[in-house]
């Protein structure tokens, strides 16, 4: 017998007999929820690899867009659902798809520091060097909205491994190198100038194997230093040993405010909200730039927690007033809660500021369609 259950909550409630039952109705996969998403979305926002799984096997399809002009493909990218996208990529997904911003999967990805899933991406094809709406690649993401940090630093090397220009501009001819330098990152520059040179390639070289044991085993000879601290918390990470993670990614925390953000990515991970949220703020509160503040308003918007990511960003906004991507991720979440007038001033905002980039103006008439209509 059919449950009597949408498909949909048989999904967030995880009962796969349910979800079973109901895709004996071939065109079960077919169904859209309000924001038209489909049950696949669901499964993939869930982190549900079980469901996930069971719906590829029906034919669900990976490139299937909502209204935010998301897809199954490339959200599990820009939450880093690492085992979740890996299973993707068995559906053959269009590997140029993008979103709205025009950006690939790996690009939210390589911006929020998914280290994993960008080697996954560039493993399986998806262009290193495509360029986004905003003018950036997956490299000027990285640098921009990165820290410099041990992360960062891991998923620059990836990214440039798979053959990321660093020379390559975006609309304010400025490359990632320019970008690194203006920054003081060091460690970047150095990178990207490839004179870079710590002793630790060959513990990378067994992480990217995937050779976990013999990481641990190189880095314990290491000296103590953070980033040792790094790679063990990291490794452990992998491992699911997450107590392990925890105290290694906390040891470093008394010395170097990027491991705010490694505690705050595996609170997260762990569904650990307010856990999560606190060391975003321990980060802020050290933070001489925006790097925190910014990807907590990234987790809080995961959250379905508009407001409170409005909050945020305008507080950004006061920081850096002409940083037109905050205001594009500001009108997101007015569209979301309803706030559709205020969603077209903020994009008609960005669209004064810079006028030859259509993206903003375009989205802005999106949301005067959605109050015609809804008039």
């Amino acid at each position: 017998m059919r449950s009597n259950a949408s498909i949909f909550e048989v999904i967030q409630e995880n009962q796969l007999e349910k979800l079973e039952e109901h895709l004996k109705n071939k065109e079960s996969i077919h169904l859209l929820d309000s924001m038209e998403r489909s049950p696949l979305m669901h499964a993939v926002l869930a982190n549900n690899l079980a469901m996930t799984g069971l719906l590829i096997e029906a034919g669900a399809n990976p490139n299937q867009k909502d209204a935010t002009e998301l897809s199954p493909f490339i959200a599990a990218a820009a939450n880093g659902f690492d085992e979740v996208f890996q299973l993707l990529l068995t559906a053959q997904p269009e590997l140029t798809s993008v979103n709205r911003f025009g950006g690939t999967a790996l690009l939210p990805s390589s911006e929020k520091g998914y280290l994993k899933t960008v080697q996954l991406a560039i493993g399986a094809g998806v262009p290193v060097n495509h360029v986004n709406r905003l003018g950036w690649s997956a490299l000027l993401e990285a640098v921009i909205l990165g820290d410099g940090g041990f992360l960062y630093q891991d998923v620059i090397r990836t990214l440039m491994a798979g053959g990321a220009d660093i020379y390559q501009e975006d609309d304010e001819k400025q490359h990632s190198l320019d970008y690194a330098k203006k920054r003081g990152q060091k460690e970047i520059v150095a990178l990207l100038e490839q004179t870079d040179a710590d002793g630790y390639e060959q513990i990378r070289t067994s992480i990217r194997q995937n050779d976990w044991i013999s990481a641990l085993a190189k880095l314990y000879v290491k000296i103590e230093e953070p980033k040792k601290q790094f790679y063990l918390g990291y490794v452990f990470e992998q491992l699911k040993n997450y107590e392990q993670s925890r105290y290694y990614y906390q040891k470093g925390a008394q010395t170097e405010i990027q491991f705010y953000f490694y505690l705050a990515i595996l609170e997260r991970k762990l569904g650990h909200k307010q856990a999560a949220l606190s060391y975003f703020d321990k980060g802020a509160k050290q933070d001489q730039g925006s790097f925190f503040s910014y990807h907590k308003s990234n987790y809080l918007r995961e959250l379905g927690e508009h407001e409170a990511a409005i909050e945020v960003m305008d507080t950004l906004l006061k920081k850096n007033p002409n940083r037109v991507d905050y205001m594009f991720h500001k009108a997101n979440s007015l569209r979301s809660i309803g706030k559709l007038q205020l969603a077209v001033e903020t994009l008609e905002q960005a669209a004064q500021l810079v006028p030859e980039n259509e993206l903003y103006q375009e989205q802005a008439e999106q949301v005067k369609k959605i109050i015609v209509q809804g008039e």
